[in-house]
């Protein structure tokens, strides 16, 4: 694991659109798994940047959602929503060859037509991953881990940190489970808050440990840790 450790969250987005760019160079068929969230938003914005400019091209890459929220495929705070707004064709990516769950179809079969399409792309060259203060990642809460694509339960503190509406508790997300992540050629996780510390910790420094799901992927062999001050506050 490569942890690096920058003054502010703005350093953090600019050195991994880096990242992006040169794996994107690299191998232009990229296979990314993508975030959303607050974290990856200044990371859409420089790769946007980046795009505008000339020095990132993901016309050939294909990119996998890491999950996505049980609610109208219409609704704005669908995670597909978040990609419209954020990233996707404003990041330089092929509308058609970018794949998110539907939340409208059902759980079970989504959720082999996902990982069918995830094993027919290869493995992830490249998976873009946030944590949760609990040390989730995507959707892979607290507790054994799915190898597979899955349907999971949201704690309604999640559901309200989402604004996911009454009629829809409680709330369900469809998530992309460990066995990719494990399998992908390289990890790039971001954290840039001071809520993040703790699952920085666990994740650093061990054990592996199904309570703090991060801890999980610690022994990656190619995993790229990008951190604010105050992400890594509890590292010595």
């Amino acid at each position: 694991m490569r942890v690096l450790i920058f003054a502010e969250a703005e350093s953090v987005a600019r050195a991994a659109a880096d990242l992006v760019a040169r794996c994107a160079a690299e191998r232009p068929e990229l296979v990314l798994a993508l975030p959303t969230g607050k974290t990856a938003v200044p990371l859409y914005a420089e790769l946007a940047a980046a795009h505008a400019g000339g020095s990132l091209d993901l016309s050939r890459a294909r990119s996998f959602n890491l999950d996505e929220l049980r609610l109208p495929r219409r609704h704005p705070a669908t995670f597909r929503a978040f990609m419209e707004r954020h990233a996707w064709e404003r990041i330089g990516l092929d509308r058609a060859r970018c794949d998110i769950p539907d939340a409208e179809a059902g759980p079970a079969a989504e959720c082999a037509r996902y990982d069918r399409a995830l094993a027919a792309a290869g493995p992830l060259d490249l998976a873009i991953l946030g944590v949760g203060a609990d040390g989730h990642v995507g959707y892979n809460l607290p507790g054994v881990p799915s190898e597979g694509t899955h349907l999971v339960d949201l704690p309604e503190a999640l559901a309200d940190s989402l604004g996911a509406p009454a009629d829809w508790r409680p709330l369900q997300a469809i998530t992309l489970g460990f066995g990719p992540l494990r399998g992908a050629r390289r990890l790039l996780m971001l954290a840039t808050t001071a809520a993040k510390a703790r699952a920085v910790r666990h994740l650093v420094v061990g054990p592996s440990d199904p309570a703090w799901p991060c801890s999980l992927l610690r022994d990656h062999p190619n995993f790229d840790l990008l951190l604010t001050h105050e992400a890594a506050a509890e590292l010595d």
